[in-house]
């Protein structure tokens, strides 16, 4: 503790006690001491800094909130959320879709909407969704499924199973992620019910997404929306990974390659338009994809796990290469 003289330990400690023990307000210990507002909040500050007041916080085990600090200051986040690391992988990602949902609950208010991707981290997030009261929000698909994965994985899904959970309103998009071609994809967009289910998305007050990874087994590959040929070809281009199918170097930069035309999903400016965009991630291949994803200035809310938190900011640290 700083060195203080008699008279002013004694006035910062007993107008330390008002405020953080008696519970009183800064107008009253003003009326008090004859002293004006403003100079209460400065003996206030005063007595943080001295050490006359020391601030302890229990936080429970597990829970690191300095590497969640490091982590919004070095790219500028909103927030990050971290959760302990498990060697499980399925542990894992229950432990980052529980905090994901948490703070979905946070966040939602009577007509929010909430645009939803595919893959397994997003579709494990409503196990652990309980909202306290009914809210009556639209959870709106932000990108096209795939028949060849289980259902958890698919947008449409994850948005029904989220609105039957709080009573809201889930907006399906009935139309694959990958189509043939350009023209194809053209004619769909065409359609009111694919262009009206786009629409509403893009509108989002909330975007919870998940971070795609760049490797044979990957989401993309697994619903048969690339072939490992084409995935291939995507990392001599430089892919490290993707939101809703559009892939980024580990700069950042889009990566416009010859399937992009055939999307049907946001793109990344449309991402960057939705106010609050949360990403959840698990896996011990994503490092690269999530440093990518951050740099491409899509992400506001990240959660993910400690394992997954340190790397990333290590490849930062490096340059990510």
């Amino acid at each position: 503790m700083v060195d203080l003289d008699r008279e002013e330990h004694e006035l910062l400690a007993r107008i330390a006690r008002q405020w953080y023990v008696d519970r009183r307000t800064q107008s009253e210990i003003a009326d008090e001491f004859g002293l004006s507002r403003p100079k209460v909040q400065r003996l206030l500050d005063r007595a943080r800094a001295t050490g006359v007041v020391e601030v302890h916080i229990d936080v429970p085990l597990g829970l690191d909130l300095d590497l969640e600090k490091r982590f919004v200051d070095a790219f500028g986040l909103k927030a990050a959320i971290v959760s302990p690391s498990v060697p499980d992988a399925d542990e894992q990602r229950s432990l980052v879709a529980r905090r994901a949902a948490g703070y979905l609950e946070r966040l939602l208010v009577d007509s929010t909407v909430v645009a939803i991707s595919h893959g397994r981290d997003v579709g494990a997030v409503p196990r652990h969704f309980r909202p306290n009261t009914a809210i009556d929000c639209v959870f709106a698909s932000a990108m096209g499924g795939s028949p060849r994965v289980d259902a958890p994985t698919n947008p449409n899904e994850t948005c029904r199973s989220l609105a039957q959970r709080c009573d809201g309103r889930a907006e399906s998009l009935y139309a694959p992620v990958y189509v043939e071609s350009a023209e194809v994809r053209d004619r769909l967009l065409e359609q009111d019910a694919v262009a009206h289910a786009l629409k509403v998305a893009a509108s989002a007050d909330i975007a919870l997404l998940g971070i795609g990874g760049a490797d044979d087994s990957c989401t993309m590959v697994r619903s048969g929306c690339l072939t490992k040929a084409e995935m291939r070809t995507l990392r001599k281009q430089g892919a490290v990974g993707d939101v809703l199918g559009n892939y980024v170097d580990i700069n950042g930069a889009h990566i416009v390659a010859p399937h992009s035309s055939r999307v049907i999903g946001l793109s990344i400016d449309e991402l960057r338009a939705i106010p609050t965009v949360v990403a959840a991630v698990s896996g011990s291949e994503k490092p690269r994809a999530i440093l990518g994803v951050l740099r491409a200035g899509i992400v506001d809310v990240l959660i993910l796990d400690e394992s997954n938190a340190h790397m990333v900011l290590d490849l930062a640290r490096t340059g990510g290469n």
